[in-house]
């Protein structure tokens, strides 16, 4: 049986793998349901209803609806009592990580999946190679922060995974999706083994497909 939240998004979505990752590592099930973005379901009345942006994913849980995933993270380590931080300081820390990944690490290695997408012809995408060149370059610089962070610690904040370790470690997920080899940056290679080693961890197109499912705990 799943729990008590429905999570809409798109398996393609790595902010919606983000909350699934986070729920399934809590144990929790789910309802998901899937939003095509190619048959325009994200702008259909319904879903504007519940994402006033049209994004995904959206939380639903109890007859409140929550948006933007990071947001969504922070609300299920409260909720859930998992993946918080230790202490006051640490919750700082926490969130600083959260902004970072928005601001640093999510766009250009996220455009790295959408590259591929394209490059695949798997969906109708074309880059200019001068914006690809930028997305390697900041992708490699915010690698580089990362790498540099965890080669003296097992995790992003404290010796134990937070939400901000599960929000990063999606970045890295659709990374490799994109065929990446992410060897020049051990540190990031070994941490993400530690977040593969959690009970209940999934891989992104393991855990969602392309359909409505209810996710077991």
């Amino acid at each position: 049986m799943s729990g008590r939240f429905t999570l809409h998004g798109s398996p393609h979505s790595l902010p919606t793998y983000r909350v699934a990752l986070m729920l399934r590592l809590c144990r929790t099930g789910f309802t998901f349901r899937y939003i095509s973005f190619q048959r325009g379901m994200h702008r259909t009345q319904e879903f504007r209803a519940l994402s006033r942006w049209g994004q995904v994913p959206v939380l639903e849980d109890e007859g409140r609806v929550f948006l933007q995933s990071a947001a969504i993270l922070e609300y299920l380590a409260d909720k859930l009592g998992c993946f918080g931080a230790a202490n006051v300081k640490a919750g700082q820390q926490v969130r600083e990580w959260l902004f970072w990944d928005a601001d640093r690490l999510m766009p250009p290695l996220y455009a790295w999946y959408s590259i591929e997408l394209g490059r695949r012809n798997l969906l109708p995408l074309s880059f200019d190679p001068v914006l690809v060149a930028e997305f390697e370059r900041k992708g490699r610089a915010a690698l580089d922060v990362l790498d540099a962070h965890l080669s003296g610690c097992p995790f992003l904040v404290g010796d134990r995974a937070t939400i901000a370790d599960i929000c990063c470690y999606g970045e890295v997920a659709f990374a490799r999706l994109s065929n990446r080899d992410l060897s020049a940056w051990p540190s990031v290679v070994a941490w993400a083994g530690r977040i593969e080693a959690l009970p209940g961890f999934t891989e992104p197109f393991n855990l969602l497909a392309m359909r409505d499912a209810e996710i077991a705990p």
